[in-house]
């Protein structure tokens, strides 16, 4: 070093340590640009995802004189599923004020369970999903979903196969806007499953589907539904068991008045079907089964006319009431293929008959349709 001069930290070799500290500050500050890139163009593509699938699912809803929305969607990518928020299906013409779908949460994810079964499957699961069949206000224009390919619309909105349906706190209801009063008939709080629909646990069963339901009519009736299907068919095959029990009649008094001028003061009603569906026939029957029934409320005002009426129908009924079991009941059957189904007056008629002067109907499941039954579960 010549004389007069200073040295400095730059005229000697740096040591490691002294290398190390200098250079990974630099390369930190590149990695955590890069980590900041890497999240933004990720969440950017997460915005765009959410903005294309919520567009995409409202066009897919948006078929056959049917309009639907949705308020917003959830992906969660880490379960494989997406959630979708507020889904309402209307029907575009007639100017029915009530959705025919409204399904406050729908989720649908990869079935994981099905994996171990070598199968790629998904699971759907409806949170308090609301069905509503109607009748606009001047009675020209129904609401029954007959216009739509859902089928199609499910393959579009989970192009997965779906394996398992679960749906919680449901609603089925039939509205009459036209009639006075208006008719509101309904099943509500329904908590029901429906599995194996891709016969991914057992594919030798011919109802390889089985279907559980359950759930409160208008006049606190308990409904339960019991049996197997096959949805892989176009027109699904079915053995099901259908009971409803112990519902209030004057709570269908709205029904009664609108459509037969009756009024009912007092009684229980029960309804027990089965039927089979098989290559679109149906064999069934429907068994109502009303207990302790009275007509006439003397307390209310009503017109003469509407008093004769309501006489007139209660002599019926006590005529045709088994009086030993206190209960009017027939049994309807059922035959025919699924667009013309077929009832049989004279057998209705046979049936008030019967429960009242032969032998009173009994209540439950007769266990007369054995359409599917090798496939009921042992």
């Amino acid at each position: 070093m010549l004389a007069g001069t200073r040295s400095t930290a730059h005229d000697y070799p740096l040591l490691p340590y002294q290398l190390a500290h200098h250079y990974f500050p630099r390369k930190r500050h590149i990695f955590v640009l890069l980590l900041a890139l890497v999240l933004i163009v990720l969440l950017s593509a997460r915005i765009y995802l959410n903005i294309w699938l919520l567009n995409y699912v409202n066009t897919v809803l948006n078929s056959g004189g049917y309009q639907g929305s949705v308020r917003t969607i959830d992906i969660q990518l880490y379960r494989g599923a997406y959630r979708i928020h507020d889904l309402k299906i209307y029907k575009k013409a007639g100017n029915i004020p009530t959705p025919f779908i409204d399904i406050a949460q729908t989720d649908l994810s990869i079935q994981w369970s099905a994996l171990f079964h070598g199968r790629i499957v998904s699971d759907v699961e409806l949170d308090r999903p609301i069905i509503t069949f109607a009748t606009n206000a001047s009675g020209t224009t129904t609401q029954t979903g007959k216009e739509v390919d859902w089928n199609r619309m499910i393959r579009d909105l989970m192009p997965i196969d779906i394996n398992l349906v679960t749906f919680h706190d449901g609603t089925l209801s039939y509205q009459d806007f036209s009639t006075t009063p208006k008719v509101n008939v309904y099943i509500h709080h329904m908590n029901g499953e429906l599995r194996n629909l891709r016969n991914v646990e057992d594919k030798s069963q011919t109802l390889p589907s089985p279907l559980t339901v359950n759930g409160e009519s208008l006049g606190g009736g308990k409904l339960a539904i019991k049996g197997r299907l096959n949805v892989l068919r176009p027109i699904p095959d079915m053995d099901l068991d259908v009971k409803l029990e112990n519902a209030d009649l004057t709570a269908f008094s709205d029904y009664t008045n609108a459509y037969a001028a009756i009024d009912i003061k007092h009684g229980k009603i029960s309804v027990y079907s089965e039927f089979g569906i098989k290559n679109n026939h149906i064999s069934g029957y429907v068994k109502p089964i009303a207990t302790d029934v009275s007509l006439i409320d003397l307390s209310k005002p009503t017109n003469p006319i509407k008093l004769v009426w309501d006489t007139f129908a209660a002599i019926v009924v006590s005529v045709f009431t088994n009086h030993t079991h206190d209960q009017f009941a027939t049994k309807v059957p059922l035959e025919g293929n699924l667009d013309n189904i077929q009832t049989d007056t004279w057998a209705t008629i046979g049936g008030i008959l019967r429960n009242a002067f032969v032998s009173a109907f009994k209540k439950g499941i007769d266990s007369d349709i054995h359409l599917n039954r090798e496939t009921e579960e042992k």
